[in-house]
């Protein structure tokens, strides 16, 4: 195994440049505050799809294709309630995703723009949509990886995350609308 096919020391494989990953994640009890609705606490299930884009000895570098998570405020009730869902915003500020080596192993780190849409389920109206701020955006942090594509791997909301109604951020001078302010994620590989 030479330094192109394995990961700083043959720790882990590296994917090849170019491949697609598809995850599923799930949450429980992610608390979210948002000023219309108070303060949730969410179990949020969903997923991302990256592709690689430089794989080396030094560590791999991801773009985010997709992400999103969603819950069902009301599940035993299909035509109340709202469903509040997490996506990838077409923002271009967040850095790219990396797996990479640190002092205490490997640790890969997922940046990503969001939006959240509060959707009625009984009319489809979206109630509220927010956003990061257009030079921040969210961060979820798995350390002590063994390995990637993912198995059972924990990844870590790594600091609460402040929501404005989409278009505004605090350089506008406008307050946050909502903070997502932390979640374990168990991620694996979809088939």
């Amino acid at each position: 195994m030479t330094d192109s096919d394995s990961m700083f020391g043959g720790l882990i494989p590296l994917p090849p440049i170019g491949v697609d990953i598809a995850c599923s994640m799930y949450t429980a009890n992610a608390p979210l505050q948002i000023n219309i609705l108070g303060a949730l606490t969410l179990d949020l299930k969903g997923g991302f799809n990256t592709t690689v884009r430089t794989s080396g000895a030094d560590g791999v570098i991801l773009e985010v294709q997709s992400f999103r998570v969603e819950t069902d405020t009301s599940p035993s009730t299909p035509s109340s309630g709202a469903l509040i869902a997490f996506s990838k915003s077409n923002a271009t500020s967040a850095p790219p995703s990396v797996l990479q080596a640190t002092a205490s192993g490997l640790e890969m780190l997922l940046h990503l723009p969001l939006t959240v849409e509060v959707i009625d389920k009984a009319t489809g109206e979206v109630h509220a949509l927010l956003a990061t701020d257009s030079t921040k955006h969210a961060t979820l942090r798995a350390a002590d990886v063994q390995q990637f594509p993912p198995v059972n791997q924990l990844y870590t909301l790594q600091e609460p995350v402040q929501l404005y109604p989409a278009g505004d951020s605090a350089a506008t001078g406008t307050e946050p609308a909502g903070v997502w302010e932390a979640a374990d994620f168990i991620v694996n590989q979809s088939a």
